[in-house]
């Protein structure tokens, strides 16, 4: 049962999709303590999923169902992330909600007035994470208009001060990311890595060519980091710029980094182009927990 509900006051609560798995208690330990920097409830989130267990929409639950394994099982879930999350923060404010529905429906639909969705991510194959509810984290992302972190690693703390990666790509996007990224750095005391990649060039012409490019863009990302360092003065905030994909750049540069930062495209209905080819290798492939932004398009 919950504790209590804020959500009738109207205040946001940060939302963490509860597995009885350890990716699942990762998670919640995690999105506990992301709460409680920012002065949110945390939200409990279990899905039931449909009545053949593979997720597809079941009918309204009966008093059979209440009482159904899956219900228990759910019920025991929820408990442990509770234990969890006061594990960690003594003092949170925790709600919790168990919903009949595929995992994907019911994390869009408390997303609805969430400040951010947390999500576990078991550690396999990107072919064998689509077949599990690791999959869901993408057509979450790419659906709702919250910030959405995926923990598929424990957050890095040794360097002093501590570092955030943002991915920028030169576009509108970027600046929710950055936004975010400065924000977290600021509650945190840590350092802010901007990184955007140049396409490798394919000739020594080629490459002689764009080097003026590079520089362009190197310039470009220095300056953009200044309007953030301005509303962030005690934030120390560096640039890295490089011929190469963004996705092992950004991977090989967050090796050692508290969380990973990407944007998105907006909302709609086409995942794979809203999400991004590159957000979407991330979720399978980032050494540290991974937020993924909406753009402006979904921010706005």
């Amino acid at each position: 049962m919950p504790e209590n509900d804020g959500r009738d006051s109207g205040e946001k609560s940060l939302v963490v999709g509860v597995e009885d798995t350890a990716a699942g208690r990762l998670a919640v330990a995690w999105a506990a303590d992301e709460a409680a920097r920012r002065h949110l409830p945390l939200r409990l989130v279990h899905a039931l999923g449909g009545a053949d267990g593979m997720g597809r929409e079941s009918a309204a639950p009966t008093e059979q169902t209440r009482v159904s394994g899956p219900r228990i099982a759910g019920e025991h879930a929820v408990d442990a992330a509770r234990a969890v999350a006061h594990g960690r923060q003594p003092g949170l404010l925790v709600q919790d909600e168990i919903s009949d529905g595929s995992p994907e429906q019911v994390l869009r639909a408390a997303a609805s007035d969430a400040a951010m969705v947390v999500l576990g991510s078991r550690r396999r194959s990107a072919a064998r994470e689509l077949l599990t509810s690791g999959s869901i984290a993408a057509p979450v992302a790419a659906h709702v208009s919250c910030p959405v972190a995926v923990i598929r690693h424990a957050e890095h703390t040794l360097l002093d001060p501590p570092k955030i990666v943002v991915g920028v790509d030169g576009s509108a996007n970027s600046e929710p990311a950055l936004a975010w990224a400065f924000d977290e750095a600021a509650r945190r005391g840590a350092a802010v890595l901007a990184v955007r990649s140049c396409p490798m060039p394919l000739t020594p012409v080629a490459a002689a060519m764009t080097d003026g490019a590079v520089s362009r863009v190197r310039a470009e990302l220095r300056h953009q980091l200044l309007a953030w360092q301005k509303k962030y003065p005690t934030v120390d905030a560096r640039s890295l710029t490089r011929y190469g994909h963004p996705v092992p750049m950004l991977v090989e540069a967050s090796g050692d980094a508290l969380c990973l930062v990407v944007g998105t495209y907006g909302l709609g209905g086409f995942e794979r182009l809203l999400l991004g080819s590159v957000s979407r290798k991330l979720i399978h492939h980032a050494p540290c927990p991974l937020v993924i932004v909406p753009g402006e398009a979904a921010a706005g």
